[in-house]
This record gives C-alpha cells, sequence and structure tokens, in this order.
C-alpha cells in the first residue's frame, strides 16, 4: 500500500465513522462503530469476506444499532471518541501489528488483526463467536493479497445438501462430526459452508470403481 493509498484509507476511515455517527443518532464514536466502519469500507455486497472470516455487515449494523448510546432528542452527535473508546490504546496496538508484520504502512489488515487481538467490545464478541483466530488469518494472508481476494460462495445446510444430493441432517452430522467444516454468522446461529469447504468432502473415484 503506497502512502498516498494509506493516507486515503486514514481519511476515508474517518469519514466513514462520522456518517455511522449521523446515521445512528450516536452520542459519539465508540469502539463498535469503529469496528463497523471498518467492515463497511471493506465489505463488498454486504459481507466482509477474508479468508475463514464471513461477517454479515447487516447483523453487525443491527447490533450496534440496538447498543449504541443515542445523543439526546433534538441534538446531533459528537464525531469525537466516547469516553469508553480508548482510541489512543487502539492506535498503539494498531502500530504494534505494523512493527511486528515488518511492512512499513499501515494496511487493512493490520485494521483487522488489531480488531481480532481487542479483549472487549463487539470485536471480541464477533471473532469469539467466529472462532478465527489471528495466527489462521496471518497464514491466509500470506498466500495472497488483502485487498483482491474474491468472494467465496455460501451455502446454509440445506443448500449444502441439495448441492450434494444428500439429506440435510446427513450433511449436519458431518458439521457435528467435524467431516465438514462449518462457520457461524457473526451475531445468528445461522451456519454458512464455503464452497471450498463442500468440495473438500468429495473423493475422487479412481478408474473402474463403481
Amino acid at each position: 500500500m503506497s502512502e498516498a493509498t494509506h493516507d486515503n484509507f486514514v481519511t476515508e476511515m474517518g469519514r466513514q465513522v462520522a456518517v455511522e455517527v449521523d446515521d445512528l443518532g450516536a452520542a459519539s464514536a465508540t469502539l463498535d462503530i469503529y469496528f463497523l466502519a471498518y467492515l463497511r469500507r471493506m465489505a463488498r455486497f454486504g459481507y466482509f469476506t477474508f479468508g475463514p472470516i464471513h461477517i454479515d455487515v447487516g447483523v453487525i449494523e443491527d447490533i450496534v444499532r440496538r447498543t449504541t448510546e443515542k445523543a439526546p432528542a433534538g441534538t446531533q452527535g459528537s464525531h469525537g471518541w466516547s469516553d469508553e473508546f480508548d482510541f489512543v490504546d487502539y492506535s498503539r496496538r494498531l502500530m504494534a501489528e505494523v512493527q511486528r508484520s515488518g511492512r512499513r504502512r499501515i494496511d487493512e489488515l493490520h485494521y483487522l488483526l488489531t480488531f481480532m487481538r481487542i479483549d472487549r467490545g463487539l470485536p471480541k464478541r464477533v471473532f469469539g463467536e467466529l472462532g478465527v483466530s489471528p495466527e489462521e488469518v496471518e497464514e491466509f494472508a500470506e498466500r495472497g493479497s488483502f485487498a483482491a481476494q474474491p468472494l467465496e460462495k455460501l451455502y446454509s445446510p440445506e443448500e449444502a445438501a441439495e448441492y450434494l444430493n444428500i439429506h440435510v441432517q446427513t450433511v449436519r452430522a458431518w458439521i457435528r462430526s467435524g467431516r465438514l467444516r462449518a462457520r457461524r454468522l457473526a451475531g445468528q446461529r445461522a451456519l454458512r459452508i464455503t464452497a471450498s469447504d463442500l468440495q473438500s468432502v468429495l473423493e475422487p473415484v479412481s478408474p473402474g470403481e463403481d
């Protein structure tokens, strides 16, 4: 990421936070709003997808909308940081990610890893429910570009069963046993299975085998 691109991204993040504060009618900018702004900035077609992470941004927005302190009626919220969000601490964590990575410029992956290592608020809840570690994300990032990863089709258990031409209870049994990997949508109990994980249960047939 060039310096100009980095500066533009930081600027756009600031603008997105202001948009979220106004849209939510929030009293001030919180950690959860900052997280939502990041997801919104990086999402495609309403989903944030990177390697093992799949987040429905609409679900996150609904949670933030229901839990954010609103500005008093007839007043406009502040675009400044709320007392509960230590932005200086977040910035220090962000710079620690930059130093750990060995890359000279702050990029989108640094932001993501910082959110993943935050031990409070909505980021902690979301990544805890997803069960994805920063190490898994870093391993995935080493195999390709962060900004250019294509979206992978997601299947519900029912859609997966139809795709494989098997009963949905078989799909659920495979998920419980660990044979088929599945993930939960952040903030929901709904299961989703990636196209590549579906392919993992298909085995090639040897010549002459029925």
